[in-house]
Parts: C-alpha cells; structure tokens; sequence
C-alpha cells in the first residue's frame, strides 16, 4: 500500500473508531438515564441507590459486550469461520452448564447453594466444548465451516438441557429461581463488586493480550503453510485464541448468563465498518458489543417503565438483532447444489 493510501486508511480508521466511541458513550449515558423506574438523573431519598444499581448493570453490561465480541472475533480467527460466536458453538450454554454442575456438587457436599462463585466452573464447561467443537468440526485436518456449526448447535442444545436438569434435581425451588431469566441474558446488579472488578480486569487483559496479536491474527487467516512461512506459530497463536475465547466466554456467562449473537453481530458490523485487520476490528468489535448489551439493557428498563412490565432478559434484545443477521450470513451456504 502506498503511503498517501495508508495514510488516508489509517484517518478513516481513526474516524470511525471515533465514531464508534461516541456511540458506547451515548449507550452508556442512556443507561444512566433511563431507569425502569423513572427518566433522568435519580435524586432524592433512594436517589443514591438507584444510581448505584444502573452504574453496576452499566458496567456489566459494558465487560459482558466487550467479552463476548471480542470472544467471537477469537473464534473467528481460530477456527476461519466468521460465522463463529460464543453461543452457537455452544461455549456460552457450556459456561452455564459448567456453572451449574459446580452449583449442584456444591449442593451435595455441603448442603447449601454457593451460585455466585461459579467462574471455576464456567471456564471448565466453555473449555470444554470449546475443544469438543473444535476436534469434531476438522475433516482430515481441515476444519469444516457446516460441521462446525452443526456441532455448536447441538453441543448447545445438550448443555442447555443439562443446565435445566441440574436446575430441579435440587428440589421444586431449584438451584436458580429465575432459570428462564437467567438462560436467556440477565445483567444482575447486584454481582459484587469484587467480582465486577476480577472479571473486567480479565476481560480487559483478553483484549490486550489479543491487540498485541492481532498481527499474528491477520496472517493466521491465510492457509498454514504461508502463515508458517511467514514466521507465525500457529499452534501456540490457536491454543492463546482457545484460551482467551474460552475465559472470555465463562466470564460473560458469570455476570449475565448465555446471551446470544453479540459475538456474532458486532464483529461482523466491524469488519464491514473498519476492514480485516484484526487490530482496528478488535476496539471495534469492543466497542460495538459494549453499545449493543448496554442498549438492550436500557430498552429493557424503558419498556418496563412505559408499558409497565416486567424487565425482559436482554438475550431477547440481541436475539432479534442477532438471528436475522446470523441468516443473513448463512446465506451462501443454504440452497447450494447443482440444478
């Protein structure tokens, strides 16, 4: 590329990073002024503890974005398939399984419910249908793009059949009352802070560790042979990738359960927005998924205050977003064949 064209890559870059800045900045201000109870800056008596409760769901909703979009741009890039994502491989429903199996073995030996320290579990059970997904979607070494997904979707049907097992084998009260709720994306506000802070600092060191790579990235999608040629370790760049992807998923399931398609959506918006390359489509990617989870949570408190219901699990936000456009990629593979 000629240095006038990198030049004016690189301000477009720029532009649009900013641009995308902007708009987390206008999630996260609407977050904090949309309330499921009133509109605007919350005063009086209670006024305190209503600005802590939409703070605590606007940063989860901001570490939960950030971790599952630049989880899927992992998986994307360790599996060269854009159609990858934490839910439909089934890592986010194996995070919830893994957190539930800890839940229920806690039950059992010490007769109590120990649900909100479950971020052991939730990296097993990913981790674990992370390699399953990943050793069954390879074809004489190839990994192929249906197989993949036909695996994801089934791995994830099976954990989300074991999450609701484990849910009633305790009893008619469950281990989880708000099971529904849960398994569909539910940004708790009242997670502690130390968790809050553990896994945002993970989750920002994923993206870190993932900017630092994003060069290895870019030649990781080319065939193994020219990346090798060009000095990359491809091996130990895919075990980082099924690491990261990995630990990023479970942390997003510990704060807010398996949420659909943000780790699909956002980096495909991205890389249509700020093209391949990994480094400007990982701030992207963040920043897109923390607008996104953030923006459905504050469409959630405000459909709660206009027409006074119940506050919806914002999975079904970023489902509606996320389904149409996850058929919309599909799309070049369905309906092939010869006439």
């Amino acid at each position: 590329m000629s240095e006038p064209a990198a030049h004016k890559s690189g301000l477009r870059t720029v532009v649009v990073v900013s641009l995308l800045v902007l708009v987390m900045l206008t999630a996260v201000a609407a977050r904090l002024l949309i309330g499921s109870a009133d509109l605007g800056w919350p005063t009086g008596v209670h006024g305190d503890i209503v600005v802590r409760d939409r703070v605590m769901r606007m940063l989860i909703g901001l570490i939960v974005g950030v971790a599952l979009s630049v989880s899927g741009v992992s998986l994307q890039t360790l599996l060269r398939n854009p159609l990858a994502e934490p839910y439909i491989l089934g890592l986010s429903t194996g995070a919830g399984a893994g957190i539930m199996v800890q839940s229920y073995l806690h039950y059992l030996i010490r007769d109590e419910l120990a649900v909100g320290t479950n971020a052991g579990g939730a990296v097993i059970g990913a981790a674990t249908i992370m390699l399953i997904v990943f050793l069954a979607g390879r074809r004489r070494g190839v990994i192929d793009p249906l197989g993949l997904l036909l695996t994801g979707v089934v791995l994830s049907t099976i954990c989300g059949a074991l999450i609701l097992m484990m849910n009633y084998l305790v009893g008619p009260g469950g281990i989880r009352d708000d099971i529904s709720r849960w398994m569909m994306g539910n940004l708790d506000g009242d997670a502690g802070g130390l968790s809050i802070m553990l896994l945002g600092s993970v989750t920002a060191i994923g993206l870190v560790v993932l900017i630092y790579f994003s060069r290895a990235m870019d030649v990781a999608t080319t065939s193994d042979a020219e990346a090798g040629s060009l000095g990359v370790n491809l091996p130990r760049l895919r075990a980082m990738l099924f690491a990261v992807a990995s630990l990023l998923a479970a942390g997003a399931v510990v704060l807010a359960g398996p949420i659909a398609f943000v780790g699909l959506v956002c980096p495909h918006i991205a890389r249509l927005m700020l093209g391949p390359r990994h480094g400007p489509l990982l701030i992207g990617s963040a920043l897109l998924g923390a607008a996104l989870v953030i923006t459905a949570d504050t469409a959630s408190a405000g459909l709660h205050l206009w027409l006074g219901i119940g506050l919806m699990p914002i999975g079904i936000f970023t489902a509606i977003v996320g389904g149409p456009a996850f058929l919309w990629m599909l799309r070049p593979q369905l309906g092939r064949g010869d006439a």
